[in-house]
């Protein structure tokens, strides 16, 4: 290793490019990627045959399985058609039948309808008849019936009184001579009696006294007074009984004629009878006229539900026509229904005959198919066994390279973030306490940032540092820091690989050439140089994290205090492990990271660094403007700020700065807002000074696309520090220096920057003869 100490790093490049070449020119190395490419080429055919043939052997069975599910699914549908038609001629069966007993039975129907009409009308007729005759029979008995009746009734009624009458005259005249004959002789009976009576109860009173008297006379003459008073009494009551006779006889005469009154009574009472049979007749006579009546309704209410029942019927008939009718219309339905189904089956046995025949021909297909599938298994076994020896040499070939990983974006913007928060934070913790006095007035303790070539070829602009610790001051030293330790891990840890002890600047912008004409074989490359010597590559990134922070520590050792500088240079060494651990990581993905510092910076995403120095510079710069222009007139400010500063040698100027004249006034720049549309943060290209840190890119088809965005300096952002440190650029006059021409910002041309064609800042870079320092800053 002494020995190669004080070689040329340039040759040491130019002997590795060669070297590769070489190897990629070598027929040994030709070879074994003709062998990979045989093998891939191999690989892919034997894919596509196995494909091939188990897809035709897939189709096959798939179009068998098919025709055979088709066919059972014709032969099922076939049987049901079949079952159908069969259906449907025994439903026709049967609807003829029914239409042949439905026929039969309306043409008995009708027939006995008909009987019934005529019946019906028959009997109408006859009833109808019948009740005429009997009524006009009725009404002439009934009429001469009543003529009668009422001719004998008034005869006989005439007869009766007229007999009563002499009867009752006849009776009244002989009760009347009877009744006087009986009285009188009853009278003179009772007066004979009362004056026998009398004389004799004188006589016996006279002769009682005779007898009392001559009782005393003798008893002889009592008794025979006795006897003759008691035939004297029997004669009397002789005479009695002969009248009690008469008055029997009498009465008996009077019961007789008692007994013709009974018997005229009882001749009235059959006059009355026949009277009240002659009524109770009529009677009859009526309540067969009554019955006749109700006969006459029932007849009339049979022939009304004759007639009811002879519209029912007629009904029945036409609804009994209507089924007919339906019944011959489902019928011919039906036969079209079997016209129909004969056509389909038909139809079917047609598509049963071409499906075989396609089966046909999809057998003899399929054997062509088997047999082209023997060849291809053939051909398979071939390929098969040429892959056995191509998999052994390709496994062979694996073990030279790693596999490379493919993982979500989002993790590799989480690993890249950690590495900036780690190193912003560090620096902002070391730079933003204020620098003491003795070193901010020593300019030698800023020669190595001012000077550093890290930070003179990030931009084409002076880069203003003033030498105090103001807030503008601060931040530009926070800002310049990281820009040169993000551009010294981009040149030492940022790489594709860990295997060389120089720049491999040229190793990077060959894996570009190769990722722009072949990305699979860049990624192959790449694998195989991530696999080659891993030790050496741990131990090369250890001595490049010690390289980036000697150059870091070296540019900022005067700016610090020994305590101060070796707490930096140990948090220094921390991120740089951690960012080249993290990186290490990065270097496996399939996914080809790389920084972007620009210029151009069109077409990739930029966010202004937000510090709070800016914020309270640009505070301080605003109160401060507006007291001069209070004092003096806004004119003599803005005119001063466009003035350019003086160079910090008297170096000449470089071709860049004279053809930056030829860029558009200031006064255009200055008139030029951003994009109102633009977001929070972001900035348009023409505004950006300096590049602190990269935008990440991902490689694809030989093109950059962001992933991160950059974090750049602005020029408004500058503006403070410049005015400060031109200010102090007047106070303090240097002999030997001149004031540099008016210059503007010099923007790269959209159009000039082709896309995804992003080159490193070290293809920008001049030679160390060329440090000199910039000689304006563009007005901002």
């Amino acid at each position: 290793m002494g020995s190669h100490l004080g070689a040329d790093p340039t040759q040491a490049v130019d002997g590795l490019v060669r070297a590769i070449r070489d190897l990629t020119s070598d027929p040994n190395y030709k070879l074994v990627a003709d062998v990979f490419s045989e093998f891939l080429y191999v690989k892919e055919q034997n894919n596509k045959l196995s494909s091939s043939h188990q897809v035709v052997l897939e189709e096959y069975r798939k179009f068998r399985n098919e025709l055979e599910a088709q066919k059972g699914v014709l032969e099922g549908e076939k049987k049901d058609l079949e079952h159908l038609v069969q259906e449907k001629v025994q439903e026709i069966v049967q609807l003829s039948a029914a239409r042949t007993r439905l026929q039969g039975d309306l043409e008995d129907t009708q027939k006995r309808l008909d009987e019934e009409k005529s019946n019906a009308a028959a009997a109408a007729a006859a009833a109808a008849q019948e009740y005429a005759n009997l009524q006009e029979k009725t009404s002439n008995e009934y009429a001469a019936l009543q003529d009668t009746t009422n001719k004998a009734y008034a005869d006989l009624q005439e007869t009766t009184a007229n007999a009563y009458a002499d009867l009752q005259d006849t009776t009244a005249k002989a009760y009347a001579n009877l009744e006087e004959s009986t009285s009188k002789t009853y009278a003179d009976l009772e007066e004979s009696t009362a004056k026998a009576y009398a004389d004799l109860q004188e006589t016996t009173s006279a002769a009682y006294a005779e007898l009392e008297a001559a009782k005393k006379d003798g008893e002889d003459a009592a008794a025979a007074a006795a006897a003759q008073a008691a035939d004297e009494i029997a004669a009397l009551i002789e005479a009695k009984t002969g009248l009690e006779e008469v008055k029997v006889n009498n009465e008996a005469e009077i019961e007789g004629l008692k007994g013709n009154v009974s018997d005229l009574e009882a001749a009235k009472a059959g006059l009355e009878q026949v009277k009240a049979d002659n009524e109770a007749e009529i009677i009859s006579l009526k309540e067969r006229i009554a019955t006749l009546e109700e006969e006459k309704k029932m007849l009339e209410e049979e022939l009304e539900a004759a007639r009811q029942e002879i519209a029912s019927l007629n009904e029945t008939i036409t609804q009994k026509n209507n089924e007919i009718e339906s019944l011959r219309e489902s019928l011919r339905a039906a036969e079209e229904q079997i016209a129909s189904l004969q056509q389909t089956v038909e139809d079917k046995n047609a598509e049963i005959e071409n499906l075989h025949v396609k089966l046909t021909a999809e057998g003899e297909r399929a054997n062509a198919a088997e047999a082209h599938g023997r060849d291809l298994q053939a051909q398979l076994d071939e390929t098969t066994q040429n892959l056995h020896t191509t998999s052994g040499k390709l496994a062979d070939l694996e073990q030279y390279r790693i596999v490379l990983h493919s993982e979500n974006d989002d993790s590799y913007v989480t690993v890249l973030d950690k590495i900036w928060t780690t190193i912003v934070t560090l620096v902002e913790n070391t730079f933003r306490p204020d620098i003491d006095d003795q070193t901010l007035l020593d300019p030698s303790c800023w020669t190595n940032l001012r000077n550093s070539p890290y930070l003179k070829h990030a931009t084409q602009l002076q880069i203003p540092l003033p030498q105090s610790n103001t807030p503008a001051a601060k931040g530009m030293r926070i800002s310049a820091v990281l820009a040169v330790l993000s551009r010294a891990m981009h040149k030492h840890l940022f790489r594709p690989v860990y295997l060389f002890d120089d720049d491999d600047e040229n190793l990077v912008k060959f894996l570009r050439l190769l990722e722009d004409e072949d990305p699979t074989r860049e990624a192959h490359l790449r694998a195989t140089l991530m696999s080659m010597m891993p030790e050496r590559q741990e131990e090369q990134g250890a001595r490049r994290v010690k390289t980036v922070v000697r150059e870091v520590s070296w540019v900022v050792q005067h700016l610090l205090g020994a305590l101060q500088f070796e707490a930096f240079c140990s948090g220094l060494e921390a991120a740089c492990k951690l960012a080249c651990t993290q990186w290490m990581h990065i270097q496996l993905a399939q996914m080809k990271i790389e920084p972007y510092f620009g210029p151009p910076y069109d077409d990739f995403d930029w966010q202004v660094l937000e510090l709070p120095e800016f914020a309270e510079a640009a505070e301080r710069d605003n109160g401060a403007s507006l007291h001069m222009a209070d004092d003096v007139g806004g004119g003599s400010v803005v005119d001063d700020r466009l003035e350019t500063v003086e160079a910090i040698t008297a170096a000449p100027e470089p071709i860049e700065a004279t053809e930056a004249t030829e860029a558009p006034p200031p006064s255009d720049n200055l008139s030029h807002n951003p994009d109102d549309d633009m977001m929070e943060g972001e900035i348009d290209p023409d505004e950006i000074l300096l590049v602190v840190w990269p935008s990440m890119c991902a490689v694809e088809s030989g093109e950059l696309m962001s992933i991160t965005q950059g974090l750049v300096i602005s020029k408004d952002q500058a503006r403070p520090a410049l005015e400060e440190q031109r200010t102090r650029s007047r106070l303090i006059p240097r002999p030997g220096s001149r004031r540099a021409r008016t210059m503007s910002m010099p923007g790269q041309s959209r159009a000039s920057s082709p896309r995804g064609k992003p080159m490193s800042f070290l293809a920008h870079s001049v030679t160390a003869s060329d440090m000199a320092t910039d000689p304006g800053m563009d007005e901002m």
